[in-house]
């Protein structure tokens, strides 16, 4: 039975109810299938959901989950018994820091893409940063003229734009895909940066990615990879990085 995905139809639910399915012990742990759910599986380079679910007995961490052919598993620390209704609950700042690295990756990489003609052909959303695989050269300046005008994005504050369109319609449209795609194809477009088949969950708003920062641009393989960060991971890193210049100032006493 296909898993009904709130993710998709609300990325910022943090709760609701659901029904077991099924449990199945897998090793230490156990996989727990729910008729809906809002914990995402990890898929297209975004990491899985954490969280809870909930039950009469408490609470029962989920920390891992995966979809197969529709249904989507969660990993969880405890059975729980088919039939019974329980709350999932996500780790919301997780969810949210996923959701601003993912949407950032887009407008910066559908800039880059579209100033100097190539593909991002490799993704990785990591615990501390992400790297963006592309298959042409791009130069540091080019990089932080594509890191601006990303800025100039995210503050302008577009809503961002989720469809999928039928196949006439996606034959028409100028999308951005590491493969070729058939079947339903979800596009997330951000106005006047990307355009791009994704599965992934995003904000709602461009502004919500609050700030994009390139790390470095280093060649790799036939083009570069680029390490970036995105809202609060950026946030931290320049609060970091102005802490760290200011001690050393002091104690070189200069300004």
């Amino acid at each position: 039975m296909e898993t009904q995905k709130l993710y998709y139809q609300d990325p910022t639910l943090r709760e609701f109810p659901a029904t077991v399915l099924s449990c199945e012990a897998a090793g230490e742990v156990w996989k727990v299938v729910l008729d809906q759910t809002a914990f995402y599986p990890e898929g297209g380079g975004q990491p899985a959901d954490h969280g809870v679910l909930k039950t009469a007995g408490g609470e029962i961490p989920v920390t891992d989950v995966h979809e197969k052919s529709g249904t989507v598993f969660h990993t969880c620390a405890a059975s729980v018994e088919p039939g019974t209704v329980v709350t999932g609950v996500l780790d919301w700042a997780r969810r949210f820091d996923h959701m601003q690295q993912h949407s950032g990756e887009h407008i910066l990489s559908g800039i880059l893409c579209r100033l100097y003609d190539c593909d991002n052909v490799g993704f990785h959303l990591g615990a501390e940063t992400v790297t963006i695989d592309y298959n042409a050269g791009i130069s540091w300046d080019q990089a932080l003229e594509a890191e601006r005008l990303a800025n100039e994005a995210v503050w302008a504050d577009r809503p961002v734009e989720i469809s999928c369109p039928l196949p006439e319609e996606l034959a028409e449209l100028n999308y951005r895909s590491k493969k070729e795609l058939t079947g339903k194809v979800r596009i997330v477009t951000f106005p006047g940066a990307d355009c791009c088949a994704c599965c992934g969950t995003h904000v709602l708003q461009a502004g919500q990615v609050g700030i994009i920062k390139v790390l470095s641009c280093q060649k790799f393989r036939e083009g570069v990879r680029l390490e970036i960060l995105c809202g609060r991971r950026a946030m931290d890193y320049l609060s970091q990085v102005y802490t760290q210049t200011r001690t050393i100032a002091q104690r070189l006493s200069v300004k």
